[in-house]
């Protein structure tokens, strides 16, 4: 209730995202559908998440965001809240009712997913002789799964910045179901 206006028209256009964190796995992410031109939105809908022990219920906290979609630019945050499952008591349902704040600081001991995301090896050579940066990606080791199979698809890119124009954009070759690619690419 009593959202903030987002749009030109005094209004927003509402939807919630849940992210169970610790958990960078989009099996950890759900989201509502979109409510237009609301700022007092009702969403009336049930989200779950499947497969949940008893030891995520000691140790995982709900992080609910609240956006506002945007079709010509990038939706926009408007405000979230934490709250730890072991809050909850088991069979029994629990009313919640949280001021939306600012995007939180992520605690380093509530979730290492977010603070510690994996990590890549790559070398840099300065070539004067033709006046080039040389990056090379040489492999990644303990990425965050991304995929409900536990996995990630990943690849690098690089910029150089400032790059306006995204001239000196480079991608890798996408290495598929796996948490240490190796890429050694120049």
């Amino acid at each position: 209730m009593g959202l903030k206006p987002m749009d030109h028209n005094g209004l927003s256009d509402p939807y919630v995202k849940l992210h169970l964190l610790p958990g960078a796995s989009k099996a950890n992410k759900l989201r509502t559908k979109t409510l237009h031109n609301t700022l007092n939105p009702v969403w009336s809908e049930t989200l779950t998440y499947y497969g949940i022990t008893d030891e995520d219920m000691v140790r995982k906290t709900l992080r609910i965001s609240v956006c506002d979609e945007d079709k010509f630019r990038h939706n926009e945050f408007i405000g979230e809240t934490r709250i730890p499952l072991k809050k909850l008591k088991p069979n029994q349902i629990k009313n919640f009712n949280n001021c939306l704040e600012k995007q939180l600081p992520v605690n380093k001991t509530e979730d290492k997913s977010l603070e510690e995301r994996g990590r890549i090896m790559i070398s840099l050579k300065y070539n004067t002789q033709k006046s080039c940066l040389v990056v090379g990606i040489i492999r990644c080791a303990h990425l965050a799964a991304m995929d409900a199979n536990g996995f990630s698809d990943p690849y690098v890119k690089t910029y150089l910045k400032p790059d306006e124009n995204k001239k000196s954009k480079h991608k890798t070759a996408v290495k598929k179901k796996t948490l240490n690619p190796e890429f050694n690419e120049v």
